[in-house]
């Protein structure tokens, strides 16, 4: 499925940002895989096992073992007429890398199946295994992205790592503390220093949705 509207509604604005940076780097991109059924991925398992071709996955459909079927990763291909999955000057390095500066895990800098053009949410690890434990089923999962604004984020403390990770989770690429002195000052914190309770209070505004960003 190629509909970027069916994914995790955060991972529908880190990949606007994605599409905008590389758009400003001359790297034209378009979205292929995004959210897979049961039956695709067990397909694509199937590959170099029990049907022709090399193995490209080693997640199974049936034990919901794809980031894709939870709606939180996506492929992206080569857009500009030169062969969609061309990498002789390392264009998938370059876009892979553009991903994981607004906080996306790169399947790239995998080493068991390198994926170049894969990308995807990094809030609950590289595997499925923390959603499966929590919610069983990519449906149960599914459900809590119209119930709970706050579902979207993990629980961070208060520290600097933890509302870095936090902006980089809404895809904010600029994370600075110059930057968070500025969304600092827009959300009420004058002379923002960084500490435990100014951050918690930024990450329960970023939480409930209501985080004013200045930029």
């Amino acid at each position: 499925m190629r509909d970027v509207k069916a994914l995790h509604p955060t991972l529908q604005k880190k990949i606007k940002k994605l599409v905008k940076l590389c758009d400003a780097q001359g790297l034209k991109i378009g979205i292929s895989e995004c959210l897979r059924t049961v039956a695709e991925q067990d397909a694509l398992y199937a590959k170099g096992r029990t049907a022709p071709g090399s193995i490209v996955t080693n997640a199974k459909g049936s034990s919901y073992s794809s980031m894709h079927q939870w709606g939180i990763a996506f492929d992206f291909y080569r857009n500009d007429g030169t062969g969609a999955y061309n990498d002789s000057d390392g264009f998938f390095t370059k876009v892979g890398k553009l991903g994981q500066s607004i906080g996306l895990e790169w399947g790239g800098a995998w080493k068991n199946i390198v994926d170049k053009p894969h990308l995807q949410l990094a809030t609950w690890g590289s595997t499925p295994t923390t959603l499966k434990q929590k919610y069983k089923t990519p449906e149960a999962f599914f459900k809590t992205w119209k119930t709970s604004k706050a579902e979207y984020y993990p629980k961070y403390s208060g520290n600097t790592s933890s509302i870095v990770t936090a902006l980089n989770a809404v895809g904010e690429a600029d994370t600075s503390k110059n930057h968070r002195k500025q969304i600092a000052a827009a959300n009420g914190i004058a002379n923002y220093s960084g500490t435990a309770k100014e951050n918690t209070k930024l990450l329960k505004l970023l939480s409930k949705g209501k985080l004013i960003n200045p930029q």
